[in-house]
């Protein structure tokens, strides 16, 4: 698997919450034709089973065929219709969570019972998180057993994660590590985990009563949002509306007040909500009950009539001078790209991009993230888009993060620009949706994947407004495919950038120099291919002496040998396509799926 830079994150339980509820998840059998029944209670969180009405539940009847190893219900099978597979509870829930177990079996020989066990969330906050970009994960322990009904002998938990005290001492329990956000079309729940226990064959059935618990980022509350985003026309205005809400969303009281982050972009009447956009940009309104409730926030954008935009959001503490050096790199790129692009509405529920997304994007929004990656020198930063738009295929948002162990070395050296300029490249989709607009070849044919550098057969870029431009930067006479893409190095290198052994100084190889690295018409006609509109100048001049290999084959020596590596700094996140209805079109697979953010 190839290298992959990943920020350290510090695991911290801030707000963690044993979600008012508990499960009865499941009674097993252990040998052959023996009925297995699961009788759920759901427990509210005064330790009292629920009045009726509540939309639960309140039993399942399952089979499990020990010889067959197969597992089967009766009364309410749920169909994946993406999978065709049954799903099946494991107790009472589907008020709060829901967890649901697949391919039962027992090994006689090992005595070990066990299910594929996957936790999906039903409350309207995300759990495993207690600040929306933090992932701290999920945990579901053991409250009271495992406990024999049927038969001899002692059921013990076999392969737990861990651990701990939650509701009493040595309570074992099961942790995915990832954030799952409210109930949404696109996410069915955490990725399976197998549970094992050991079991005597003198065992028939056991029981057992689990909690789950989560981070939430209101544990005491939080103002629920309606609509959590809005594009609005400049002038514009429309009504937001804040509800007060319990951890598990249910209403309760309070008065809510409303202020806008900006209001030179847009104000909001503090009691009715009413929004009026007076100036171009992003705005947050804030709704707040003055209590310990979790304030709410609907992002209002007002697009530019013309022009690229790109927005910088800082996820971390920034200087003035750096936010300068950041503001001055994404403005060069925005007057290098002439035309505006299509206002996406990005409503991401993944944490692969800095934490969720839910807002109106004109034209492309990066999330900037600086902190410690591996010490001085390695790494100097990563980036790439994690969402494009069904139009075209442009990314419409992105990630950036920057290693603070080299930042003052950057500055120093005045680097750092040229470092974030070339960063941005890739968020705008250099390297990164190559293979996806189907631009990456060699001489194998068009790549869907990136080989080992062992495997690659001269890579370049396909397309035709950069191939022009490199033929006119030698004689004619070069001898390969053009445009050379970098071919080797790890997977956050190589078949992203241009290649470094023949065009040495350019902005967007994989190496910088101490000065001097020419953002050049190469790649501004390679983001023309992409589908970008861009200038006709602006670019900076750029000379290639490997373009044209000198007649006895010497090879030209690089002006920037020795110059500072990159190391693999396009991050392998996955990047995500919806359709105008909101479903998940498609997935370009990368290797991250989460990056921690340094508190």
């Amino acid at each position: 698997m190839d290298e992959v830079p990943k920020l350290p994150g510090n695991r911290r339980l801030l707000n963690r919450s044993i979600l008012p509820f508990a499960l009865s998840l499941l009674v097993i059998t252990c040998a052959d034709d023996l009925p297995v029944t699961l009788e759920p209670t759901v427990i509210d969180e005064d330790g009292k089973e629920p009045a009726s009405g509540h939309s639960v539940m309140s039993s399942v009847t399952c089979t499990v065929d020990v010889e067959d190893e197969a597992l089967s219900c009766r009364d309410v099978p749920v169909v994946d219709n993406d999978s065709g597979l049954q799903r099946v509870t494991l107790g009472g829930q589907m008020l709060y969570v829901w967890l649901l177990s697949f391919d039962p079996s027992y090994d006689p020989v090992a005595e070990i019972f066990q299910a594929d066990v996957q936790v999906a969330n039903l409350i309207p906050q995300g759990l495993g998180s207690p600040d929306g970009i933090t992932t701290t994960g999920i945990r579901v322990f053991h409250h009271t057993g495992p406990t024999v009904t049927n038969g001899t002998g002692t059921v013990t938990v076999a392969n737990a994660d861990g651990i701990g005290t939650f509701t009493g001492s040595n309570q074992p329990y099961f942790e995915y590590m990832r954030y799952l956000p409210p109930p949404t079309p696109n996410v069915w729940g955490t990725a399976r985990k197998t549970w094992q226990w050991s079991v005597p064959a003198t065992v028939t059935t056991f029981e057992f009563t689990a909690y789950v618990e989560a981070d939430v980022r209101g544990e005491n509350g939080y103002v629920e949002m309606s609509p959590t985003s809005q594009l609005l026309a400049p002038g514009g205005s429309f009504t937001v509306t804040g509800t007060p809400r319990d951890v598990v969303g249910r209403p309760i009281d309070g008065s809510v007040v409303y202020t806008s982050s900006d209001p030179s972009i847009a104000t909001v009447d503090p009691s009715t909500g009413e929004v009026t956009a007076v100036g171009i940009g992003v705005v947050d309104i804030i709704a707040s009950t003055g209590g310990v409730e979790i304030e709410g926030i609907t992002r209002v954008t007002i697009p530019s009539p013309s022009g690229f935009d790109i927005r910088l959001e800082y996820l971390t503490a920034v200087t003035a001078e750096q936010q300068l050096t950041f503001a001055r790199a994404a403005a060069r790129w925005e007057a290098l790209i002439a035309a505006d692009l299509p206002t996406e509405h990005v409503v991401h529920p993944f944490f692969n991009c800095g934490g969720t997304v839910d807002e109106y994007v004109d034209d492309l929004a990066i999330r900037v993230i600086l902190g410690p990656i591996d010490g001085p020198g390695g790494y100097l930063g990563g980036a790439s888009p994690c969402w494009t738009r069904m139009t075209n295929g442009l990314p419409a948002y992105g990630l950036m993060f920057i290693d603070t162990d080299d930042l003052a070395a950057m500055e120093l050296n005045g680097l750092l620009e040229d470092v974030v300029l070339h960063e941005i490249g890739h968020v705008l989709g250099f390297g990164t949706i190559w293979r996806t607009s189907g631009l990456l070849a060699d001489d194998t044919g068009v790549l869907s994947i990136c080989p080992e550098p062992w495997t690659l057969q001269d890579p370049y870029f396909s397309g035709p407004l950069a191939q022009a431009v490199f033929a006119g930067l030698g004689s004619g006479n070069y001898v390969g495919n053009t445009v050379p893409v970098e071919d080797q190095g790890s997977g956050g290198t190589r078949c992203r950038h241009w290649r470094e052994s023949v065009l040495f100084t350019e902005l967007m190889t994989g190496f910088l120099g101490a000065s001097g690295n020419p953002l050049s018409e190469l790649t501004v006609k390679s983001l023309a291919d992409l589908g970008y509109t861009v200038v006709d100048s602006g670019w900076d001049a750029f000379s290639c002496p490997a373009c044209t290999p000198p007649a006895q084959g010497i090879a030209p020596v690089d002006p920037y040998a020795g110059g500072l590596e990159l190391v693999n700094d396009v991050l392998q996140l996955s990047i995500y396509t919806r359709d105008q209805n909101g479903r998940l079109i498609r997935v370009q697979a990368g290797s991250v799926e989460a990056v921690p953010i340094p508190r």
